[in-house]
């Protein structure tokens, strides 16, 4: 069977080919890393509010709440805050400048203190309903958890009334037991809530399209097998291999192989500036290399059952080529799949592609296979070897079954 790998690698991809598609994949791995270099964080997805502030009521804690803003990473990155004065926040404000207007009235901290909630006067434009409904829901939050604090410290208050304290000690626990409350309130940390999404781990452009396009890589590549199988049936080459063996396992075993070796060793040489930029080791490269080897027998298999199956060269060729374009589209390959629609997100979930540019993404930053990795490496295993044995089958019974008709008709 050695002789059928080397006849095959030396047969589809000669030194040119080779040469091509290295360099292809370098200029489009460098015109799309750096094109999708601002691209690649979730805050392109919204720009950032910005909002005027009138503080009006120029206490210690009001200043501690704004300070705090400022100072908070998740606050910051959602808004850009401005401390003004009423004209010229009104002024920037009526120019669409201003997201918001929030003023802070006088005694508004001293009144949580003494239960009297002073109401914020907030100015929302309507020129951005989103930015709109975002401001809303924030601030709404951040009222709901100031009348959650309030009540406690309220509660807390009638509590000590009830007992034998005097007015004094009340007063001086109730004015204690607000401030820290009050206090712990205007530092709140939490602003919004986060819900982790099972999708890409976080990277770079860079990271991110090498993986993408060794992914593309071995799809194009991997459609060469349907022209390799058709030319051999029109040199005649099936018939010949026909009259030394009717046993096609080893035939089809030397195309997986051949192609696999083959598009491995180019992914590999597409990922010398990878290897070196990063300073992998040599498990890292041996776990990266050990992927793209399964990937492209899993590609590999399922184009070349897929040729078997529409029993034409056109045909197969036309569907395996619009396959590659479609699972590239929809998996990530071209656009990230962060930048395109949601439902577009929810549908590559269930694609090839988006499952080995994840996990090749997962192994060039972590260094090692996740338990996910493992299971998935293990069902493309499992998959690689039924399309396999069902491969030979179908060809067995295409030129043995049928009397040679496969031959015949794509002679």
């Amino acid at each position: 069977m050695k002789y059928l790998i080397y006849y095959d690698i030396k047969r589809n991809f000669p030194l040119r080919r080779i040469l091509l598609a290295i360099i292809v994949a370098w200029l489009a791995i460098f015109f799309f890393s750096h094109f999708f270099a601002n691209d690649m964080t979730e805050d392109r997805l919204l720009e950032k509010l910005s909002v005027g502030i009138i503080d009006q009521d120029k206490s210690k804690l009001s200043n501690m709440l704004l300070a705090n803003f400022k100072q908070n990473k998740q606050f910051s990155s959602m808004m850009d805050l401005e401390i003004g004065s009423y004209e010229k926040l009104h002024n920037k404000f009526e120019k669409g400048n201003l997201t918001a207007i929030v003023t802070i009235p006088k005694g508004f901290t001293d009144g949580l203190m003494h239960y009297q909630n002073l109401p914020l006067s907030i100015l929302i434009s309507d020129k951005k309903p989103l930015k709109a409904i975002i401001l809303t829901e924030v601030l709404d939050s951040y009222s709901d958890y100031i009348q959650s604090v309030d009540a406690a410290t309220l509660s807390a208050y009638e509590i000590l009334s009830k007992t034998n304290i005097s007015k004094q000690k009340l007063k001086k626990h109730n004015d204690l037991f607000s401030i820290q409350m009050v206090t712990f309130a205007l530092n709140r940390n939490k602003f919004f809530s986060y819900e982790k999404i099972a999708t890409f781990p976080t990277t770079n452009s860079f990271i991110y399209f090498i993986s993408a396009i060794l992914c593309l890589v071995i799809c194009i590549l991997s459609t060469g097998i349907i022209f390799t199988l058709y030319d051999d049936v029109k040199s005649f080459t099936i018939h010949r291999y026909k009259m030394h063996s009717s046993n096609f396992y080893k035939y089809i075993a030397s195309k997986l192989l051949s192609f696999a070796i083959a598009i491995s060793l180019i992914c590999i040489f597409i990922s010398l500036p990878l290897f070196i930029y990063i300073a992998m080791t040599f498990k890292q490269v041996f776990i990266i290399t050990t992927e793209l080897f399964v990937f492209s027998l899993m590609y590999i298999s399922v184009l070349l059952f897929i040729g078997l199956v529409l029993f034409s060269e056109t045909s197969a060729s036309l569907f395996c080529n619009l396959f590659v374009f479609v699972l590239g589209l929809i998996g990530g390959n071209f656009i990230p799949l962060s930048l395109m629609p949601k439902t577009i997100q929810n549908i590559s979930s269930f694609t090839l592609n988006y499952q080995v540019i994840k996990i090749l993404i997962q192994s060039i930053s972590d260094g090692d296979l996740t338990k996910t990795n493992y299971i998935f490496m293990i069902i493309c295993l499992i998959s690689i070897a039924i399309l396999y044995i069902s491969s030979c089958k179908l060809i067995k019974f295409k030129i043995e079954e049928d009397g040679g008709k496969l031959c015949e008709t794509l002679s």
